[in-house]
């Protein structure tokens, strides 16, 4: 019997931290890591219910798909690295570069418009899901930093956390 979509997301909450840990322990980048557990939750998020049928141990599976996607991302950043070269400044790199030739009306308006759709479904959130949300999200707090600031425990910063990503899934994977 395996578990649900939602079960597996519960998971993922609940040991945030830990998969971050044991990324970083791995790659010694806690950004990166950050990085990788936050594009595990988007495969998750992506994936068919009946994709977990068979998972019995939902913690393993996640630190085995964290840590395929963290290798597949720092070989990806290595290609990248050897074709382009990191360390040219902003400035001199888009010196000469007309801006009209990137200034394309609709692009601008899709983004501002997605943005606006992604503000106010992070303002139709509770409160305090929109604050677990803003704090690890955002401002890349861990569960344990978020709850001490919020005053609450860990536990409930996962159960908020679960239920703003939640909330959010309409805005983020809307087909329009």
């Amino acid at each position: 019997m395996g578990i649900s979509q939602q079960k597996m997301i519960n998971v993922l909450v609940i040991h945030h931290d830990e998969l971050v840990n044991y990324i970083n322990a791995r790659f010694g980048n806690r950004n990166f890591a950050m990085e990788v557990v936050q594009e595990t939750c988007l495969r998750l998020l992506s994936k068919n219910s009946d994709d977990f049928d068979q998972v019995t141990a939902p913690l393993p599976l996640l630190k085995r798909i964290s840590m395929h996607l963290a290798i597949d991302l720092y070989r990806r950043d290595q290609l990248i690295g050897q074709y382009f070269d990191n360390t040219v400044e902003l400035p001199d790199l888009i010196e000469g570069i007309q801006p009209e030739q990137f200034t394309l009306p609709e692009l601008s308006l899709a983004k501002h418009q997605y943005g606006q759709l992604l503000i106010k479904a992070i303002k139709d959130l509770p409160t305090v899901c929109q604050d677990v949300f803003i704090l690890t999200q955002l401002y890349h707090f861990s569960q344990n930093e978020a709850a001490e600031q919020l005053g609450i425990t860990r536990g409930m910063v996962a159960k908020h956390l679960t239920r703003a990503l939640h909330g959010l899934i309409p805005a983020l994977f809307d087909e329009q």
